[in-house]
């Protein structure tokens, strides 16, 4: 199968992974914590807003109710850090189960801006220890023109931007045509890739535009397609098996949605990017 090639750059607000202590989440089912507004913000001892790890898309729950006992990579990540003994990381995440970029403007317009976007005294934030991550596109994907939503997936970049966020991290589409709904689907095989991969072609040039208009900002790419393209062709080496690899079970926890296991591979792969950029400015290929 085909690897993407991503150029992610940092800039002057970039302190380092290590030094990030909120993060601003946006995306589906992959992401969502089942976090609300309304309850109350995340704290040091509940860092994610929800007893950890949150009602997530994984195993350990109801299938389609994300009622789940078992962390996502977000679960994963904040664990990590704790026992990395590094600063705090509060999480704010807006994501939810089956939005596609459109959603992306409730989460941000509805959820984010009015409360937590104005910096209150509650929920302060800056924007050098802040990291903002989207991860949309499985959703979106799933229709007949996917491509088309590009224009919003950075109309709510630009809306980030001016609420003071300066770093950005984008997530790629993962490999779901390998997933176990794909078995008997009518599309051949390399069609369904391709609709992915031209997404993912799409991110990488519309996120380097975005960058090229706003020089005080950094942007990084994380390829999940990179990562579980990876498990699949050499299950063994991360701890599954060859036949988990189409069916549900050591590496997808439903027809669609990954296993909290492939989360964490996922999750300690995300670390080990992040912290290559460890100095302003420096920008590195990732394969």
């Amino acid at each position: 199968m085909t690897f993407i090639h991503y150029n992610s750059l940092t800039r002057g607000y970039w302190p380092g992974y290590n030094k990030i202590t909120k993060l601003f989440i946006f995306g589906d089912s992959y992401t969502t914590v089942g976090y609300d507004t309304g309850w109350p913000a995340p704290t040091p001892d509940e860092p994610l807003g929800v007893p950890f790890p949150g009602y997530t898309f994984t195993e350990g729950g109801e299938i389609g109710f994300g009622d789940s006992h078992l962390p996502n990579w977000v679960g994963h990540l904040v664990k990590y850090r704790r026992e990395a003994g590094c600063s705090p990381m509060l999480v704010y995440n807006y994501a939810v189960g089956g939005h596609s970029v459109k959603g992306g403007y409730d989460q941000i317009n509805n959820w984010f801006l009015p409360h937590v976007g104005k910096k209150p005294d509650w929920a302060p934030w800056a924007s050098e220890e802040s990291l903002f991550i989207t991860w949309f596109g499985i959703n979106d994907c799933a229709g007949d023109k996917p491509n088309d939503s590009f224009v919003d997936y950075f109309k709510q970049q630009e809306i980030l931007y001016k609420a003071g966020a300066r770093n950005f991290m984008f997530i790629d589409v993962p490999p779901v045509h390998l997933a176990p709904w794909s078995i008997g689907y009518p599309l051949p095989k390399n069609d369904r890739e391709t609709k992915y991969f031209k997404w993912n072609l799409e991110l990488c040039k519309a996120a380097e535009a975005f960058q090229a208009n706003h020089h005080d900002i950094t942007v990084l790419i994380y390829s999940s397609w990179n990562l579980i393209t990876k498990v699949l062709e050499a299950a063994e080496v991360y701890g599954f098996r060859k036949s988990d690899c189409r069916q549900v079970g050591g590496i997808w926890w439903d027809h669609l949605h990954i296993t909290s296991k492939m989360h964490d591979v996922l999750t300690k792969d995300m670390i080990a990017f992040l912290e290559q950029f460890q100095e302003k400015g420096r920008a590195v290929e990732e394969e």
